[in-house]
């Protein structure tokens, strides 16, 4: 790292480094615009108005941030008043202990703007007007496109004039050789096409702040500009990684130091490798410096994943996973195109050309580039089994055989999934109260839709829940189909009446159950057949239905974060697995307090297994804890690396690594001062251990650790 970047960092780690905003007083006649014409003119007014603002250090210019005063950037949806009043009713606020409401998370199209600029979306308004001719409501809404483009058009012209005005002003040649290159950057995008790659991360930087959320494949749009630059000499490898550094710490800050997510990863996530639209691995010389760029900064912002492959050499996994190890700040994850561009080619029934360009976003959760996550809904899949005990009790007391009580399990699976899938639609319904159009300008289909993309008009479009509770409902139904109906080791009634008195007399039937269980994550046929007995239920469910915009449905497991997965079992009961009353549920792929008794590797094969019709390449994680001198000593973290790849090549579909002790998180729970620094993988994003609740901590405590 030069002087340079490392006096910026220094910087983003002590202070804000975006300028105070400067409030704008609006015409009140604006009320009486179109909304989306209200929006655009008070977004260019309140841009127009914004300080540029660099330091002597910077050599990218673009920093700003929204007030609220109007509806702008649509992943904090700032200034968007109708969805606070949605989740004041909704998050974190279980309904019927089934559902609650949860964020989104959307990616511009990044390659697209570098490719065509600004200009280039112009060119669609105007084109997609004549598809409307007539329709006031959608003209207005372009109108509004065209406003907004040449508002930010307007800003880029204040960035460029004020690295001249400091260029003029400047007696230091080298300074302001740099101050005119800047301004010259800024002139050219991103209204037009970049054609270096310093313009093109100048126009990502510059771009952010309209959807401040995931920078999508970075190691592929700006690739054509790394070769180039560095064929023609214009362009060393030490200074795109220079510039790559000054994008993340841009990014880093864009989390306020007041923000109670300050030191969480998930604010922004992109991808490296993955699957190229030629069906190669993707992986090349800029991911390689990406991975380098980032490891030489301790940020915690922006976190990324490797996509693997079947072509993916295992050098780079190792190289991606040696990097996981050395970086404090746990900033690393790794996914599997595999099975998610599968199920987007079987469920969503994209074509390639679409599925293979997928990225992940927040969580680890997917998406693509130019579309949004119209999730936004996590539940309590166990209370449709809970609902089976109590409500189907006669019937169930009546089954001979298990395949009769999972039909009527399923019964009850089915009325739960399409009370989820009526709140999610009633979510988004509640969430298409606000117009967005600052962001919807980069979601692809929304200029072609004259829509924003809150009300349906985004075309690349994820719907997905996440359910809690997962492996607590697969090790029940073993227990039942185990103790009640092969091994016959207690009758229904007997089972019934100890999950009504939370197992209190029946201490005895507990212990027999987590001594004897054949709990999931054990990679035998009794349990995995059960995992795949369940997902294929959803999978059934899910065939021929959309949400309410028309998407096939997905589901996943993971609980971002906020502890869902604790509120809803502290209103469930006690279940067959074996759990008390009260107590949280289990969210992922994975198994929990020494359930899986069998090692990593067949926790992780059972975890590959346990969905063969891909229903589940939604929001899915899979926590994996190894011991600390798993990864301290060479010889045992490849035969870590090795592990993922099986893990991998089986099918698994996504992974994340903590190696923190248990000794330590325990004591980082007693003397929290002690342990500032310790950071920790969560629920697809890495987190300060102490400043998580307490629930969440519990959580990664509990988790299996495993030594190779």
């Amino acid at each position: 790292m030069n002087e340079r970047i490392a006096r910026l960092e220094k910087k983003v780690r002590e202070e804000e480094i975006y300028p105070p905003v400067v409030a704008v007083s609006y015409d009140a006649f604006d009320e009486k615009l179109a909304e989306p014409m209200r929006i655009a003119k008070r977004l260019t007014e309140y841009m127009a108005a914004q300080p540029v603002v660099f330091s002597d250090d910077n050599e990218l210019v673009g920093l700003m941030r929204f007030d609220g005063s109007v509806e702008s950037d649509l992943f904090p949806r700032t200034g968007h008043t109708k969805i606070r009043e949605a989740f004041a009713q909704y998050y974190n606020k279980p309904q019927e202990n089934l559902c609650t409401m949860e964020w989104q998370h959307s990616n511009q199209d990044f390659g697209k703007l570098l490719r065509i600029g600004l200009k280039g979306l112009r060119a669609e308004v105007v084109e997609a007007r004549k598809l409307f001719i007539g329709n006031q409501e959608r003209l207005n809404f372009l109108a509004a496109f065209e406003m907004m483009i040449r508002g930010m058009a307007r800003r880029a012209d204040q960035n460029a004039a004020a690295c001249r005005e400091a260029a003029a002003k400047c007696t230091d040649p080298i300074r302001k050789k740099t101050l005119l290159r800047m301004a010259a950057n800024c002139a050219k995008v991103p209204m037009n096409p970049a054609s270096s790659f310093e313009e093109a991360v100048q126009a990502v930087y510059f771009n952010f702040h309209f959807l401040a959320d995931s920078i999508g494949r970075p190691d592929q749009y700006l690739y054509p500009y790394y070769q180039q630059g560095i064929a023609d000499g214009t362009l060393s490898r030490e200074r795109a990684k220079e510039l790559l550094q000054e994008l993340f710490i841009m990014i880093h800050g864009w989390t306020p130091i007041t923000s109670s997510n300050r030191d969480r990863g998930a604010e922004s996530h992109f991808v490296i490798g993955g699957y190229t639209i030629d069906h190669e691995d993707g992986f090349n010389e800029l991911s390689d410096l990406i991975l380098d760029a980032m490891l030489e900064c301790d940020l915690i912002r922006p976190q990324v994943s490797l996509r693997w492959n079947k072509k993916t050499p295992r050098e780079v996994l190792y190289k991606v996973m040696d990097c996981s190890r050395k970086d404090k700040n746990k900033r690393f994850a790794f996914v599997n195109d595999e099975p998610r561009i599968n199920a987007f080619l079987k469920i969503r029934k994209l074509p390639w050309e679409e599925a293979y360009d997928y990225i992940m976003v927040g969580c680890n959760e997917p998406a693509f580039q130019g579309g949004i996550s119209l999730g936004g809904n996590t539940v309590n899949i166990v209370r449709s089994l809970v609902n089976t005990l109590n409500d189907r009790r006669q019937e169930i007391l009546e089954c001979e055989q298990f395949d009769d009580f999972y039909e009527i399990f399923q019964q009850e699976l089915f009325r739960d999934l399409d009370t989820i899938l009526d709140y999610s639609n009633r979510f988004n319904m509640l969430r298409s109260r606000d117009c967005n159009v600052l962001s919807s300008l980069f979601l692809e289909g929304c200029i072609q839709r004259a829509q924003s993309a809150t009300r349906g008009g985004a075309a690349r479009a994820m719907f997905c829940a996440h359910l809690m509770g997962g492996t607590n409902l697969i090790d029940s139904l073993i227990i039942i189909k185990q103790f009640v109906f092969e091994e016959k080791r207690v009758s229904m009634q007997e089972l019934l009446t100890a999950l009504d008195q939370d197992w209190e007399g029946f201490e005895n039937l507990r212990g027999d159950i987590l001594r004897h269980g054949k709990f999931f994550g054990n990679n035998d046929d009794f349990s995995n057949a059960m995992a795949r007995r369940f997902h294929t239920s959803l999978y059934e469910f899910a065939q021929g239905r959309t949400d309410i915009y028309g998407f096939p449905l997905l589901f996943g497991n993971l609980t971002g974060y906020n502890w869902h997965f604790a509120r809803y079992g502290a209103l469930t009961q006690a279940t067959p697995d074996g759990r008390v009353a009260g107590s949280a549920l289990l969210f992922g792929s994975g198994q929990a307090e020494g359930k899986d008794r069998d090692g990593a590797t067949s926790q992780l094969l059972a975890a590959a297994r346990m969905d063969p019709t891909g229903i589940m390449c939604g929001d899915t994680i899979m926590n994996l804890s190894v011991e600390e001198k798993v990864v301290q000593n060479d010889e045992s973290f490849d035969k870590l690396v090795s592990l993922v790849e099986t893990y991998f090549q089986a099918g698994g579909l996504h992974i994340q690594l903590n190696h923190v002790s248990r000794e330590d998180l325990l004591a980082a729970k007693t003397d929290p001062n002690a342990y500032k620094s310790l950071r920790v993988r969560v629920s697809g994003f890495s987190a300060t251990f102490i400043k998580l609740d307490e629930r969440i901590q519990d959580n990664v405590i509990a988790r299996t650790e495993y030594h190779l």
